[in-house]
């Protein structure tokens, strides 16, 4: 039976079972660890710089190579030059003392081969020798050195060598004076010594000063003069700090006062201490009086600037802010915008909107740093913050040069919805830092494509921030190791940056543009300087009909005149034809412009009046202002302008000049669409140029564009085709760039593309060094191997190069394959390049469709992005085609690898050995440095392998910063040449824009081009919007030779909005120079005619604009809307608002609802949904809306706009959400009324508006009165009036969202009625779409007969009458297999499978059940049926089992228990816990406590014991003990002598608590019967301190004896209890050696539950469990081990979270696994396949599954039922293998016996129910008795093995004999025994003498089937019978 013996030992907690013990009961331990974490090997090892080894570490690049390297290299090193190699000796800064962890492993950013982990490694300890190597620096590399992030000069400063060794301090102080030194980098000292308090560096000082120097028995002067230079420096720039320094300085003065040295060094100390001193008591001094101010003033005083003195040259401030700047508290000088007033001069105009439009971009990131500093709570609004963000590497890209990937910490990128964000889109302004500002950069997003997968933000740095900081982060030297936080300002960079640009290019003096009239507001009436009295115009275009058809020509020839070629006047001509042209009168052809008599009327301009007088002020002023209300044309007026100026080029564009364009401006990309479409439109202009070129003999051909839209935000496919892109391809094509500009470009372009040829090759270079072996031609190359090593490594080659010397060298033999060198590489790279570069190397920046002023005017507004944030499972983030898994199991994924004989040596894909061994050599650091490798051996052949590792690893080290050098060179050329061609290419897109007639951009564009437009010098500038800009956006779009400005806009709608409300209000900001300008009656033309709006809608406009009337058309082509009864209407209502989570926007969700509702009814309505836009006033508002329209899927094409980026635009139906209704009375900036006038205008057919109107009339009077006029006209109600088409007498109001859905089709209730194609009718509702029914499909049923008889029940098919089909009628039909009846199809013949009824069978669990008659055929299906009958088994718990009979296996393996346990704890309190686990030790507050403390603990957690002294004594006994120990004296039964306040004496004793009650005062409390005794006369009393109650004191004592000694209590261990109450007794001190009896014994078994161990040795437990765990692990067979099992096993891992029940649990899994994992490979190995399936295999998958899945929630061990159950099944399991296993091997007939044994043995094992003892028990008793069946006793052999080896012998019977052990020999011959010998099995005495055994031997008669032995007394005495 060994082979099924139960061998398992189960670690059982029982803690369970601990709750309910009994004396005899033994326990587990319960445990909890520490948190101790799982850290992976570093990258590297620490490096000890005092030995000659030491040990280098490098951080691989990124793509692009930007690594860390030593600052100082060769700045006249050339990239074109192939022979110049960096000096190997640049090495990196930190290489050979410092250690840093590598990048992330991408298709971009390879692993490092110098690390296994991704994972953060800390920095490495400082040393001494990092300071001795600064010494003899410069004092501006040392100030560099210390502010590197990887120096760790707080670490250095708080080093304990800092108090012990003074070479350590004077070094450090040597340092510090020489950074005083240097010149014009305060801010970075002051960084440094901000450090320097509170540090062991200055206490050091401080215990140093006082020692004498041994040499000259002096005081250390030079030291403390050093001390005391940097300590003058300190107190000028922190003299707030100097109070960290007083005692050193205290020192030394005393110092110097007691010891008078007779030297010029004690002098020279003297004089400096003096100083110090001096400016100490100055600042004392300073102190208090600012103090007395303080006090006196109780303010703040604010540094202010004199109104008049700007504090420096606007000219010279940067665009990027300083840290300084935006730390500071010191108010920022700004000055009001002029508006009721003129400006003195250009230079006071420029400094005032450019400081203003500065702060607008500074001042919210400089107050969201500070609040973010001040950690004040909150939402910060003005800029977003992430933390933990790493900086991913560098990389070259071809459209943006060089970038940084930033990887954001995933926990929270997670959780932003990047696709709907306006986070980190492109030109977002980011600053990073790691030091809390002390030092940091500004870059600009380049790239978000990869934040969304990967959570990768590519930036890049500006270029000319702040060059002077010398606090500037450099990107490439931070390491990814190092945590940045990354601040993103609200306001878009993009759109302040030119601007601000521009506006210090604009010149002050003469050539200021306009100033008459943009500074001093001149009014005078003066035309255009190109106009002089005598011009005339040609009104052509605006007499004929604007309908006529036009034809645009424009041409260019050249005019060759008397003078040599060069001299050649190329002339422009633009012509327009018009069709009509020829009906026009001449004498409207010639008018003088400036002459109005002559001008044609408005009627014959079919203009308006207004039109008309706006016409003549436009063109004939120098600055003409148009002001058009909603509606009124002014778009359309602006482009009849710019038709009249056209058509009359000649006049302001003379053919003798060189050609201007028009330049038209706008606010938005959209509005400046909808402009540019309307003129070309109506010029006809085809495409923006003419293709038909004119061959002239110059040295290139020129082409003529018409109009030019610069920008790439174009999202108007008409217009896109005018793009300055197109334009610059044409350009290309026709090589009409002068030859001079073009060859240029050209040499920028070849430099560049050569510089990136280069950088991408020794980027590839560095990447394959991390996973190939680098070529040995490479090595030689870069002189990287040492000659005499060289000569040694092709030794045994006879000296000839071959790169199978190094290969070999290292073990790695030929089995690597030669692939083509880097000239393949080369050859690839230039292809792509020449694709990618020839044409424009630097295209502009394809971004977010969004334009960036409207995407700018979003940020900058008082709502944000609350929808950005939705949680998704957080996911790994990696890079596209990561390598994931075991560094040695990185398969190489690059094919092309380089060597240069030389070829890259790459192993083949299947050599997966010779991959693990080149990555095992090349992915840890060297030890060896320059020194060590002199040092080497000769013949590097003698070397070990490692040593031969590690020399290669030098090698590779060497290589690697070679390339470093190159890449750091390359990136510097490359940036240059960028930044060159970047500035040429504008110089090239002017010789394009020049000849244009139109040139179209944004306000932002245009500052972007202002260099381009000051030499373009268009004299004609047109603004659109001009009201919507800021003044300083105009200014930078005018040129010195602007001579004729138009501006169009509307104050009355929107303004300019500003980031800072601040600046609106205090500094007029938010005025444009359109708003000034009529502010100051500027004249001006006002339009009052409006195009729009029905005239109900327009009405509301009144309250805006008196004068505005409307036109004939609103009245007779504005149709009314279909479904309601009016055309406007508002919706009041009092629902209320909600604000936001985080306080941003407001929302109203019935709003909200409400207008969904109702679009989509209009929508039924037959209305397109490009018809309606649903307008929001708040964005919280929109976001709403439009996750509840994508969550339903519904108003697929409805426009959901924020009424602020819909200025301009408009649609047939308007929906407005005012959203906000508030107790509070608050409308927000719905007091705005240029926003009220912008929402209410939009609407041309029907508006509909629905907010709460009472509460904006109560608070605004403009809202007042549009209440008052919707009053008047009922166009104002608590819900919409619906009506229907068909039936309009039926009306419904819509007052609720819930309205809507009784008209589900948009009509009435009624049915339609209306008869189809086919005949049937209409089953609809009253529908208001699709009346002619030409798209209602027919829903009834054909009802044609088929040859069944059936009607046929197919859908209407009118247009297939005879595609009937099969009959799918359901009817009655018997199935013929079970004989039950089942409805089917007409069609079809039911089978059994079809059956949907059940039959009664058995099945293999022995009950008899319901099974679906479906899978009776199937057995596999039918075994595997789920018996559905209860469990109901008693469990080890006493509970019952929820399960069934399937789920508990038949009960082998039940369901864990679902009750709760409530069984009392040790304590006595109730677990809680579920009852299928452990109990876990009680969490509750220990309610043990003593006269002198209480227990702080929990419940379950061992009480320290009370170390006082027992207060147990009285004047007759005293206790001597401790309180926690057994006491040493009994109770005092004496009575009490003390009085009560009563006067009476007390009852209770002597040395207990004295009772409140009094005998005679309380006799009724007294008295009253309890125990019985109570009313004795001389009866005595006990106070129970815990719940006060008090008891007759006998009575007491045997109560409390009689509940300690209680057999029957099932609790064996337990406080007594108050008799009354039941509450436990832990005070009373009569009863306290009870009580610390009772809680010694709790502790034992609480030590016993959580065990004795010390963490030590649970620690050691761990371990072991962690080493069992690998090696099952690896022995495992057939057992996998998936992710969820590993993680399971994880745990072990976690110190914090480990105890002993845990442990146990693993331990018990383990040792499950593997016994599951033997029975497995037994089972595989001798069953057959069914049998294993089905009763191996599949009960353990269950048992696998079971152990993983009920314990993986809470990690406790297993309950007892649990326990039993699996070992249960793995008996049973094992003896199935067993019997299975005989019955297969026996071949014999078997016995009737026999074959009963094996048929018990069988039915034990496959029974139903549970495997009990009882059955183990039999069936090993069976075995046994199947063996003595088949084998004799003792011998393991069976009869037939018997007689074969008796009848071998051929003796006759009696000779077989035992040894004293039973082993069997035999007597041959006469059989007699006539010698003794040794047993040969085990040495015993056998044989004997005189034919006689020895008698420790017997006969053995069973053998031979003898009666007794050959010679015996019984065979004499047979004998003698026989002879008788």
């Amino acid at each position: 039976m060994s082979n099924i013996s139960d061998y398992r030992v189960i670690k059982s907690d029982g803690f369970r079972n601990l709750n309910r013990l009994q004396n005899s009961q033994s326990f587990k331990g319960f445990m909890n660890l520490s948190l101790i974490s799982n850290a992976s090997n570093a990258a590297s090892s620490t490096i000890n710089t005092n030995h000659s080894t030491r040990r280098q570490t490098f951080t691989t690049g990124s793509n692009s190579g930007i690594i860390r390297y030593h600052e100082q290299i060769n700045q006249n090193s050339k990239i074109r030059d192939p022979i110049r190699r960096p000096n190997l000796n640049e090495q990196t800064q930190y290489s050979n003392n410092h250690r840093f962890c590598t990048k992330r492993h991408s298709t971009t950013f390879y692993t490092s081969s110098e690390s296994t982990s991704i994972k953060r490694s800390c920095l490495p300890p400082v040393s001494y020798p990092t300071l001795t190597k600064l010494i003899d620096k410069s004092s501006d590399d040392i100030l560099a050195e210390m502010l590197h992030p990887n120096f760790q000069l707080n670490k250095f400063l708080n080093d304990k060598h800092m108090r012990e060794r003074y070479d350590w301090i004077y070094s450090m102080t040597k340092l510090l004076e020489k950074t005083t030194q240097c010149i014009g980098s305060r801010e970075r000292i002051l960084i440094v010594f901000k450090q320097l308090p509170d540090t062991r560096y200055l206490e050091g000082v401080y215990d140093e000063i006082k020692k004498f120097d041994p040499n000259t028995n002096e005081l250390r002067f030079k030291f403390i003069e050093l001390f005391l230079k940097i300590s003058n420096i300190f107190i000028d720039m922190i003299p707030h700090s100097v109070n960290g320094l007083s005692k050193i300085f205290e020192r030394i003065e005393l110092l110097f006062i007691k010891n008078k040295f007779d030297s010029h060094e004690f002098e020279d100390a003297k004089q400096i201490l003096d100083e110090v001193l001096q400016r100490i008591k100055q600042i004392e001094q300073r102190e208090q009086k600012r103090q007395e101010l303080l006090n006196l003033t109780n303010c703040k005083t604010i540094i202010k600037y004199d109104i008049n003195q700007p504090p420096e040259n606007y000219r010279h401030l940067s665009i990027v802010p300083t840290v300084k700047e935006i730390l500071s508290e010191q108010q920022t000088y700004l000055r009001k915008n002029i508006v009721d007033g003129v400006y003195e001069n250009a230079e006071q105009y420029l400094d005032i909107h450019f400081r203003l439009l500065r702060e607008d971009f500074v001042g919210p990131l400089r107050d969201g740093i500070q609040q973010y500093l001040s950690k004040i709570k909150g939402k910060n609004y003005n800029i977003r913050i992430y933390e933990n963000v790493h900086l991913y590497g560098s990389r070259l890209t071809p459209q943006n040069g060089i970038v940084y990937d930033l990887l954001l910490d995933s926990k929270i990128a997670s959780r932003i919805y990047w696709s709907n964000s306006r986070r980190l889109i492109y030109g977002n302004l980011l600053l990073i830092t790691f030091n809390n500002f002390q030092s940091y950069v500004f870059v600009t997003v380049e790239d978000r494509s990869q934040i969304e997968k990967n959570f990768i933000v590519s930036v890049k740095t500006l270029e000319k921030f702040n060059q002077y900081e010398r606090t500037q982060i450099h990107l490439d030297k931070i390491d990814f190791s190092c945590s940045l936080t990354v601040i993103e300002t609200m306001t878009y960079f993009q759109a302040y940056d030119p601007v601000l640009n521009a506006l210090k290019q604009i010149p002050s003096d003469y050539r200021f543009p306009l100033a008459s009239f943009i500074l001093k507001l001149t009014k005078e009436m003066v035309p255009p300087d190109y106009i002089k009295p005598t011009t005339t115009y040609d009104f052509t275009p605006l007499l004929v009909h604007p309908d006529s058809n036009i034809k645009t020509n424009h041409s260019l020839h050249k005019a060759l005149p008397h003078v040599p070629l060069m001299n050649s006047i190329i002339t422009k001509e633009f012509e327009i034809n018009y069709e009509q042209s020829n009906q026009i009168e001449n004498k409207y052809k010639k008018i003088s412009v400036l002459n109005k008599d002559e001008w044609p009327t408005n009627e014959q301009l079919h203009l308006n009046l207004k039109q008309y007088e706006a016409l003549i002020l436009a063109l004939t002023n120098k600055v003409a202002l148009i002001q058009g209300p909603p509606g009124t044309g002014k778009t359309f007026l602006g482009v009849r302008i710019t038709e009249m100026l056209l058509y009359n080029r000649s006049v302001w564009c003379p053919s003798d000049e060189q050609s201007t364009p028009i330049l038209i401006i706008c606010h938005t990309n959209h509005a400046l669409d909808q402009f540019l479409e309307l003129i070309v439109k109506r010029l006809n202009i085809q495409e923006g140029f003419n293709n038909n070129f004119i061959k002239l003999n110059l040295l290139f051909r020129l082409f003529i564009l018409g109009i030019i839209r610069v920008g790439n935000r174009c999202q108007n496919s008409r217009i896109q085709h005018f793009s300055l892109s197109n334009a610059r391809q044409v350009a290309r094509e026709n090589r009409s760039i002068p030859k001079d500009v073009y060859h240029e470009k050209r040499e920028l372009l070849d430099e560049k593309i050569e510089t990136d040829c280069f950088l991408k090759l020794q980027q590839y270079k560095m990447d394959m060094s991390k996973i190939n072996i680098i070529p040995l031609l490479s090595l030689t190359e870069c002189s990287i191997i040492n000659h005499k090593h060289y000569i040694s490594l092709l030794k045994p080659y006879y000296g000839c190069m071959t790169e199978t010397a190094l290969l070999e060298w290292l073990g790695l033999g030929n089995q690597c394959e030669q692939i083509q060198n880097h000239f393949i590489y080369n050859e690839n790279l230039k292809t792509n390049i020449s694709q990618m570069e020839i044409n424009d190397y630097i295209e502009e920046k394809q971004t977010t469709d969004q334009d960036e002023e409207e995407e700018e005017e979003e940020r900058r507004r008082d709502e944000f992005d609350t929808e950005e944030y939705q949680y998704f499972p957080l996911s790994t983030v990696l890079k596209p085609e990561t390598i994931i898994g075991n560094p040695m199991d990185i398969e190489i994924l690059s094919k092309d690898k380089y060597n240069s004989e030389g070829k890259w040596k790459t192993p083949p894909n299947n050599s997966n050995d010779i991959h693990r061994l080149i990555q095992h050599i090349i992915k840890d650091p060297t030890t060896l440095n320059d020194k060590t490798v002199r040092q080497i051996n000769d013949d590097i052949w003698q070397l070990t392998m490692d040593q031969r590792y590690d020399l290669y690893r030098y090698w590779l080290f060497k290589y690697r910063q070679y390339l470093r050098c190159c890449i750091h060179d390359g990136n510097k050329k490359y940036n240059k040449t960028a930044s060159a061609l970047i500035k040429h290419r504008q110089e090239e897109d002017y010789h394009i824009l020049k000849d244009s007639i139109i040139v179209a951009m944004t306000t932002t564009c245009a500052a972007k081009y202002h260099t381009v437009l000051e030499k373009l010098q268009s004299k004609i500038v047109i603004v659109e919007e001009a009201a919507a800009i800021f003044e300083s956006h105009i200014i930078t779009a005018l040129n010195t030779n602007c001579q004729h400005l138009i501006l169009i806009g509307d104050h009355i709608q929107l303004r300019p909005n500003p980031s800072v409300y601040r600046l609106a209000v205090k500094y007029n900001i938010d005025i444009s120079l359109f708003e000034r300008f009529i502010k100051n009656n500027f004249p001006n033309v006002r339009l009052n005619i409006q195009h729009r709006m029905r005239p109900e809608i327009a009405r509301l406009m009144k309250h805006f604009y008196d004068d505005l009337e409307d036109h004939i058309t609103v009245k007779t082509d504005r149709p009314p809307i279909r479904g309601v009864d009016n055309n406007l209407f508002f919706i009041n209502h009092d629902h209320t608002e909600t604000t936001l989570n985080d306080g941003s926007s407001k929302q109203n969700e019935f709003e909200g609802e409400y207008v969904i509702k109702l679009a989509e009814y209009f929508i039924k309505q037959d209305y397109k949904p490009s018809q309606i836009t649903i307008l929001v006033m708040y964005l919280g508002q929109k976001q709403f809306i439009v996750k509840q329209v994508k969550q339903k899927g519904i108003l697929h094409g409805v426009r959901i706009m924020v009424t602020d980026n819909y200025q301009g635009e408009e649609n047939d139906i308007i929906i407005l959400s005012l959203v906000r209704s508030n107790l509070e009375k608050k409308i927000g900036f719905l007091k705005t009324h240029n926003r009220i006038c912008v929402a209410l205008s939009r609407a041309r057919c029907g508006l509909f508006v629905i907010g709460n109107i009472n509460l904006f009339a109560e608070v605004d009077e403009k809202w007042k009165e549009i209440l008052r006029t919707l009053s008047e006209t009922n166009h104002i109600g608590n819900g919409l009036s619906l009506c229907c088409r068909q039936h309009s007498n039926y009306k419904f109001l819509a007052d609720k969202v819930e309205s809507f859905a009784q008209r589900p089709q948009g009509g009435c209730n009624r049915t339609c009625d209306a008869r189809l194609k086919c005949g049937h009718t209409c089953q609809l509702r009253c529908h208001n779409y699709d009346l002619e029914h030409n798209d209602i499909i027919c829903n009834k049923k054909c009802n044609e007969r088929l040859l069944c008889g059936h009607s046929c029940a197919k859908q209407c098919h009118v247009e297939t009458p005879d595609q009937h089909g099969s009959c799918r009628i359901p009817i009655e039909k018997t199935i013929s297999e079970c004989g039950h009846q089942i409805f089917i199809e007409c069609c079809k013949t039911p089978t059994i499978k079809d059956c949907k009824k059940s039959s009664l069978k058995k099945l293999t669990c022995g009950h008899i059940v319901d099974v679906p008659c479906r899978i009776i055929p199937s057995s596999y299906e039918f075994k595997r049926f789920p018996c559905p009958r209860p469990c109901d088994t008693i469990l080890a718990c006493q509970h019952k089992c929820i399960g069934n009979c399937r789920d508990c296996h038949t009960g082998r393996l039940h369901v864990p228990c679902g009750e709760k346990c409530e069984r009392q704890l040790i304590c006595s309190h109730v677990c809680k816990v579920s009852c299928a686990t452990n109990c876990p030790p009680c969490s509750r507050q220990c309610e043990i406590r003593c006269v002198h403390s209480r227990c702080t603990r929990k419940c379950g957690d061992i009480c320290t014991p009370c170390k006082e002294q027992c207060a147990y004594k009285c004047r007759h006994l005293n206790c001597t003990r401790l309180c926690s120990e057994p006491c040493s004296r009994g109770p005092c039964n004496k009575p009490c002598n003390k009085k009560l306040k009563c006067g009476h004496c007390c009852i209770g004793i002597c040395g207990e608590p004295c009772p409140r009650e009094c005998r005679i005062c309380d006799k009724h409390i007294v008295e009253e019967i309890f125990f019985g005794s109570e009313d004795e006369p001389d009866a005595r009393f006990v106070l129970l301190p815990d719940c006060r109650h008090i008891f007759e004191v006998t009575a007491l004592d045997k109560y409390i004896e009689n509940f300690i000694n209680d057999s029957d209590n099932k609790i064996a261990i337990r406080f007594p209890e108050c008799p009354r109450c039941r509450q436990m007794i832990h005070r009373c001190t009569r009863y306290t050696s009870i009580i610390n009896q009772v809680h010694n014994s709790i502790s034992q078994v609480k030590k016993k539950i959580l065990g004795n161990n010390s963490k030590q040795e649970k620690n050691n437990r761990r371990e072991q469990l962690i080493k069992d765990y690998k090696k099952m692990k690896k022995n495992l067979k057939e057992i996998p081990l998936d992710k969820s099992m590993i993680d399971y096993f994880g745990k072990l891992y976690d110190k914090n979270n480990l105890f002993s029940d845990m442990l146990n649990l693993m331990e018990n899994t383990i040792g499950f696994i593997n016994e599951i994992d033997q029975l497995l490979v037994d089972g595989c190995e001798k069953l057959q396949k069914t049998i294993l399936e089905d009763f191996v295999l599949f009960p353990l998958r269950h048992i696998v599954k079971y152990l993983f899945k009920q314990q993986q929630q809470h990690y406790r061990n297993f309950a007892e039922q649990q326990l039993n159950d699996i070992q249960s099944e793995l008996k049973r399991i094992r003896r199935v293998i067993y019997i299975e296993t005989l019955v297969f091997s026996l071949k014999q007939t078997l016995k009737e016996n026999e074959k009963e044994c094996i048929d018990s043995m069988l039915y034990l094992t496959k029974k139903s129910g549970p495997f009990t003892d009882q059955d183990r028990q039999k069936f090993d008793d069976l075995v046994k008795k199947f063996e003595s069946l088949n084998n004799l006793p003792g011998l393991g052999i069976n009869e037939r093995e018997r007689i074969a080896i008796v009848s071998a012998f051929n003796l006759s019977k009696g000779r077989w004999f035992l040894c004293p052990k039973g082993h069997p020999y035999i007597i041959t011959e006469c059989g007699g025994a006539n010698q003794e010998s040794q047993c040969p099995d085990c040495g015993e005495q056998i044989g004997g003498k005189n034919h006689q055994v020895l008698a420790t031997n017997r006969h053995f008669g069973v053998m031979d089937n003898s009666e007794h032995a050959v010679w015996s007394n019984e065979a004499n005495l047979n004998l003698r019978h026989a002879l008788f």
